[in-house]
C-alpha cells in the first residue's frame, strides 16, 4: 500500500503538467477567529461586489480585550500585484481608521469580542473597479488579517460551461471549464496584453489561475475551449457537520462532552480515493455560523474543540495530512495536521471552531513539502464544483487593470 501513494503522487504531478499557479493566503494569530466577508449580505468566500455595492468583513477576538483595530484598503493588479495607483486614484475619503463597531458575546462559554466593519462608510468609498485587499491592523501595526475582494463594473457579458476532461488519462478524474467573452465595445488593439483571464474553484484562492490566451477568435468572440491552463482535478464532495445545537451534537457529530468548553466528536471517515464515487450535497468547502441557543449567531454562538479523524491506512504514513475547508481558507499549518493515535488506529485532530454548518476535506504534503489536495478523497468527474471566470480589461493608455465581468458555472450540469 505504501507505493501507492508514490503512484498518485506521479500521477498528480503528470496531470497538473506545471501550469497552476497557486496565490498563498495569510494565517491571522491564534486570537482571531470566524473571519468572514460578505459580499452584499451574502456569505462568500470569493467577495465580489459591483461599484457601488457593500462588503462586510466579521470576526472574533478571543482575547476579549477590547484591542483597537484599523483597516486599509490596497488595490492590487489583475495577477494580484500590489498596483502603483495612489488612493486617491481608486477611493474617495480616506483609510486607516479604526474599527468602531463591535459587540460582547452573550452566555457563552467562550468569552470574544465580535468586530464589524462595512465598506463603502462615512471615510471611504471604492471608487474604481478591480482587486483589492482589504487589511486589518492592530494598534500595534501588526498585520492580523489580510482578505482579497473584487469590484466589478460589468461592461461585456462572459458565458461559463463545464465539461469533461477530452483526453483518455483525465476523462474520470478532471473537469474543464469552457468559456465565451464578447469583446463587443472595447477597444482591444492587442487583447493579449489588455485582457487577463482568471478561473477559480469553489472561492478557493489556491485554485486561482491564468486561462491564458483564447483557443480561436470568431467575430468580437473569444472562445476558450478545452484549454490545458482550465482543466481542475475535480475532486469530491466534502465532509459535512454541523454544530447549531453545542450541546446535543448535530449531523455528523458522533457525541458531545462537557469541560471548560463544549467538544465535539465527529463521526471517523475513511480514505475515498479509489472507491466509488457518492454524490452527497455540500456548500462547496464553505461555512455557515449558526446557533440554536440564541438569536443573534455573531454574538450568541460558542465555540467547541471540534474531534476530526480519518482511519489509518498504510500508505498515510507516507506523508502528514491536514483538515482544510473555507473556515481556515484552506491553509496547511500545524494547527490543523492530523496525528496518529495508537490507540484508536486513526489519524486524529482538534480544532476550535464556532457553533454553526461547516464543510471540511483532508489534504496531504509529502516530506519534500508538496501539497496533494485530492489523495485521500479521491477525483471524480461528476463532483459538483462552481467555477467562477474573472475577466479584465486595461484600456488604452490606462494604469490600471479593471475587472469588467464575472461569470460562473456549476458541475452539475456537466457535458460530454
Amino acid at each position: 500500500m505504501k507505493g501507492f501513494l508514490k503512484q498518485n503522487i506521479l500521477l498528480l504531478l503528470l496531470s497538473t503538467n506545471g501550469l497552476a499557479q497557486f496565490l498563498t493566503e495569510f494565517s491571522p494569530p491564534q486570537h482571531i477567529k470566524t473571519v468572514m466577508l460578505y459580499a452584499n449580505e451574502q456569505s462568500t468566500s470569493l467577495p465580489i461586489v459591483p461599484l457601488n455595492g457593500t462588503i462586510t468583513l466579521h470576526f472574533d477576538d478571543l482575547n476579549a480585550d477590547d484591542s483597537v483595530y484599523y483597516y486599509t484598503v490596497e488595490r492590487a493588479n489583475a495577477y494580484w500585484k500590489k498596483s502603483d495607483l495612489f488612493k486617491p486614484d481608486y477611493m474617495q475619503g480616506y483609510d486607516d481608521v479604526r474599527i468602531q463597531q463591535y459587540d460582547y458575546s452573550l452566555g457563552t462559554l467562550e468569552s470574544y469580542i465580535h468586530y464589524t466593519l462595512q465598506l463603502p462608510n462615512l471615510q471611504t468609498r471604492i471608487t474604481k473597479s478591480g482587486n483589492y485587499f482589504l487589511n486589518i491592523w492592530d494598534e500595534d501595526r501588526n498585520l492580523v488579517i489580510q482578505r482579497r475582494f473584487m469590484v466589478v463594473d460589468e461592461i461585456t457579458s462572459v458565458g461559463v460551461q463545464v465539461k469533461r476532461a477530452q483526453t483518455i488519462e483525465d476523462i474520470d478524474t478532471h473537469q474543464s471549464v469552457h468559456f465565451r467573452l464578447s469583446t463587443e465595445g472595447l477597444n482591444l488593439r492587442v487583447p493579449e496584453e489588455q485582457l487577463a483571464l482568471f478561473v477559480v474553484q469553489n472561492q478557493q484562492w489556491q485554485t486561482w489561475r491564468p486561462a491564458g490566451n483564447a483557443t480561436y477568435t470568431l467575430g468580437n468572440t473569444l472562445e476558450f475551449t478545452y484549454k490545458p491552463e482550465t482543466l481542475f482535478e475535480a475532486g469530491n464532495e466534502y465532509h459535512f457537520f454541523e454544530t447549531q445545537d453545542i450541546r446535543g451534537g448535530g449531523g455528523n457529530v458522533a457525541y458531545v462532552l462537557r469541560d471548560s468548553l463544549f467538544t465535539s466528536i465527529l463521526a471517523p471517515q475513511w480514505v475515498r480515493a479509489g472507491r466509488p464515487y457518492t454524490y452527497a450535497p455540500d456548500i462547496n468547502g464553505d461555512f455557515r455560523i449558526n446557533t440554536f441557543q440564541g438569536s443573534n449567531p455573531q454574538t450568541e454562538s460558542d465555540y467547541s474543540n471540534v474531534v476530526f479523524s480519518l482511519f489509518a491506512e498504510d500508505f498515510l504514513f507516507d506523508a502528514d495530512h491536514f483538515v482544510v475547508g473555507d473556515f481556515n481558507q484552506h491553509i496547511i499549518s500545524d494547527e490543523n495536521k492530523l496525528k496518529f493515535n495508537a490507540e484508536t488506529q486513526r489519524f486524529e485532530t482538534t480544532i476550535l471552531l464556532k457553533q454553526g454548518i461547516y464543510n471540511y476535506k483532508f489534504v496531504s504534503r509529502d516530506l519534500e513539502g508538496n501539497a496533494y489536495t485530492n489523495l485521500i478523497s479521491g477525483s471524480y468527474w461528476p463532483t459538483e464544483n462552481t467555477y467562477w471566470v474573472l475577466v479584465y480589461y486595461r484600456p488604452l493608455g490606462a494604469r490600471c487593470d479593471e475587472l469588467i465581468v464575472v461569470g460562473s458555472a456549476n458541475a452539475k450540469d456537466i457535458g460530454l
